[in-house]
């Protein structure tokens, strides 16, 4: 029997809150477990968070006075707009990041005499390419695309066996 796709949709966004089984999904949706396990397998639930924080919304709604519920929704509109501005501007200079590299020049200030400048095109140099990859690496974090999370602890067994063997050699 052929499921509808509103159905798998549905099945799939209840999935992604974190709060139901496979079997319960099963059940609720008439489905088998198989068709379940097929459209989830990939899957993490990663809505949970946002379940969490419109339970505490909800919760917050009833408790609050209106002042402190609008006041907290305000702030949260200008997080999201300073968020988006922050990713838009990151996202163009990417941009120009990647048409600089790809044209291989940037615009130099040269001397013409009596103290007058203009602005012509040269080769880019090695520093130049140092610069960018900086700039696109801070981009990748300021976008969330690159997630570093340093180890802070060394592994002292592992560090003295290498010492070792370098001693041996």
């Amino acid at each position: 029997m052929a499921v509808d796709e509103r159905i798998k949709k549905e099945l799939v966004a209840d999935y992604l809150t974190g709060r139901f089984s496979q079997r319960e999904l099963a059940k609720k949706y008439k489905v088998s477990l198989g068709l379940v396990n097929n459209l989830t397998k990939e899957l993490n639930t990663s809505n949970a968070e946002l379940v969490d924080a419109q339970a505490s919304l909800i919760i917050a709604k009833n408790e609050l006075p209106s002042e402190q519920m609008n006041a907290i929704i305000e702030v949260a509109y200008d997080e999201v707009y300073s968020k988006n501005l922050i990713n838009k501007a990151t996202h163009l200079n990417l941009q120009r990041i990647n048409e600089t590299l790809e044209k291989n020049t940037k615009m130099t200030k040269v001397n013409c005499g009596d103290g007058i400048q203009n602005l012509e095109p040269t080769e880019l140099e090695m520093i130049d390419y140092k610069i960018a990859q900086e700039a696109i690496d801070k981009a990748s974090l300021t976008l969330g695309i690159n997630q570093r999370h340093a180890k802070t602890e060394i592994n002292a067994n592992a560090t003295n066996a290498i010492q070792i063997n370098r001693s041996s050699i």
